[in-house]
């Protein structure tokens, strides 16, 4: 019994329209549950008048159920006159409430819009209707996405298709899409009792293939993110907001960390949902806690574009940026465009150019694209610098490191010249040191001296010695005399450096009362040229400190430390020596 909404009347009949007060029906979802319920067991008993006018009725309130099973009896013309224009429209409104097999009729009878029926073939096929597989799998294959088509052959082969088998062991011969193996190729032909004319010449090869056949594991759909991700973006274009719902839920089953990212898009815009932009957001940062890329890309878009949050360029570059430190895995062009354009910030080159470069390794035709512009902008750049480097300095260093930033390894040598020397910006001695360091890591000899003189003088990193004459060593080989003045330099100051540690150990000794030793070392450092030390001898001399006392001759050692540049005008030293000498 069918009760009405309007007056109440019930009636076992399956009007369109209530018979007592001619109001449209109106179904509950239970009601309507146990309609396509009776539907079905109608139709079972071969009551199919019964079947059809339930079906009629459930599609005049809009159930999917009853629209496709309608567009289904139009389309093969059971008990109605067949109208295949009638039945596309009943599996295009069908298809728009989430049917999958209506779907996938509508964009096998559609004509006239080719994206919209390849739209909905995919969503078909990845919602699991078996119908669709084989169109799949041409659609797939024609875009050359292998393991995308491999996937859907399986599931034909798995129904036992023997074009789909042949197809299989194809595959797995030649390693298209699925992993190369004789063997395997070898069960898929195996499973054909007869084997086609077509596949003749594959058969006999396989049969040569030595050891028995291996079943192989059935190939996993790796890129079912992906191609939901797509749907997505096509879902949204088209405006189809439930299947937008429903392939956002599975998306959620499937992409782990960034699950959350299209149901808190559609709490943001009000999609299936009552608008609630603090719920997406929160959504967002859970799924950026995470470590989702989608979540941090979407909500610094949302910054960026100020459609729904008020407008925030650095709050936007803050989540681009961890996006592309959570490694922007399938959003490399797009993060790449944001850090190259600079349309939100100063423009960060390198940044975007390391992004190009790992979405070209991926296989990212737009990233490589993009990078051989890089590539060939970033040498004019620095032409361009070489020529303005004597007439306008901070337009070359402006340029200079541009060329850098785009990875233009050349270039190092020059901008660290001009941060350790403050030309077109201040004094950097630690980047100077990071481009002099990035061009010798590079092969450029020319930063071979530079960098030597680095560690000569601690510009930029401490004192090394022995990194300081190895480099420069090389660059004196080359022809530098420059590199020899300051070999020379480092040479004299570590000769002194070692004579006044010398020096000091012989006044330690000499505090211990081991007057000979420290007399010893004391003439050594003398003969090296150290004034203290000749003075310190005189005054052993004048005081008989372990040895006889001897005036002129220590006299003489004043004149020498004299000449050498020292003096002890208020006689502190002489007065420190003496007291020493003079303790018990």
């Amino acid at each position: 019994m069918i009760k009405c909404k309007n007056c109440g009347a019930e009636s076992p009949r399956y009007d369109i329209c209530c018979p007592e007060c001619g109001a449209p029906r109106e179904l509950s979802d239970r009601e309507s549950s146990e309609l396509i319920k009776e539907a079905k067991e109608r139709h079972n008993r071969s009551d199919y008048l019964i079947s059809l006018e339930i079906y009629k009725l459930l599609a005049s309130v809009g159930n999917r159920d009853g629209e496709r099973e309608i567009g289904l009896i139009l389309e093969a013309g059971r008990l109605v006159p067949r109208d295949l224009d009638m039945a596309v429209r009943y599996f295009y409104s069908a298809a728009q409430k989430g049917d999958p097999l209506a779907a996938y009729k509508y964009s096998h009878l559609s004509v006239g819009n080719e994206s919209l029926c390849k739209f909905w073939l995919a969503f078909s096929a990845l919602m699991g209707c078996k119908e669709a597989y084989a169109d799949a799998f041409a659609l797939y294959d024609g875009y050359k996405e292998k393991q995308i088509a491999s996937y859907y052959c399986s599931l034909l082969a798995d129904e036992d298709d023997t074009d789909a088998i042949i197809e299989m062991a194809r595959r797995h011969l030649y390693g298209e899409g699925v992993e190369q193996n004789e063997r395997m190729a070898k069960w898929y032909m195996e499973r054909i009792s007869r084997v086609p004319l077509h596949a003749i010449k594959l058969h006999k090869r396989l049969s040569s293939v030595v050891g028995r056949s291996v079943r192989p594991e059935p190939p996993s759909f790796t890129d079912r993110k992906r191609v939901a991700e797509r749907l997505i973006s096509a879902a949204k274009k088209f405006g189809f907001s439930k299947i937008l719902l429903i392939l956002s839920k599975s998306y959620a089953e499937i992409a782990g960390r960034d699950s959350e990212v299209y149901l808190a898009l559609m709490h943001i815009e009000g999609v299936e949902f009552t608008q609630n932009v603090d719920l997406g957001i929160s959504m967002l940062e859970e799924a950026i806690s995470k470590g989702s890329v989608a979540a941090a890309k979407k909500l610094g878009d949302l910054y960026a574009e100020g459609n729904y949050v008020e407008n925030d360029s650095k709050l936007a570059i803050k989540y681009y940026r961890q996006a592309a430190s959570f490694g922007g895995k399938g959003e490399y062009e797009a993060l790449g465009d944001i850090f190259f354009s600079g349309d939100l910030s100063e423009p960060d080159y390198a940044l975007a150019l390391s992004l190009y470069e790992k979405g070209a390794e991926s296989g990212d035709w737009g990233c490589q694209k993009k990078l051989d512009m890089m590539k060939k902008g970033r040498e004019k750049c620095y032409i361009e610098a070489t020529h303005l480097e004597r007439s306008a300095p901070e337009k070359a260093f402006i340029l200079f490191k541009k060329s850098v930033e785009c990875g233009y390894l050349p270039a190092n040598a020059r901008i660290g010249w001009y941060y350790e020397r403050g030309i077109g910006t201040k004094i950097n001695r630690k980047k100077a040191f990071y481009h002099y360091k990035a061009a010798y890591e590079a092969g450029d000899k020319r930063a071979i001296e530079s960098l030597g003189r680095c560690y000569a003088r601690g510009i930029g990193v401490a004192f090394n010695f022995n990194k300081a004459s190895e480099l420069l060593s090389v660059a004196r080989e080359m022809g530098s005399r420059s590199a020899d003045k300051e070999l020379f330099r480092i040479y004299e100051n570590k000769k002194k450096h070692m004579v006044r540690s010398l020096y000091s150990t012989a006044m330690q000794l000499y505090f211990n009362k081991k007057y000979d030793i420290a007399k010893d070392m004391l003439e050594t450092c003398m003969n090296f040229g150290l004034g203290n030390a000749t003075y310190a001898i005189g005054c052993m001399y004048e005081l008989g400190i372990s040895v006889t006392p001897d005036r002129n001759t220590a006299l003489k050692y004043y004149k020498k430390a004299l000449e050498q540049g020292y003096s002890d005008q208020r006689q502190y030293h002489k007065q420190s020596m003496l007291r020493i000498w003079k303790q018990i």
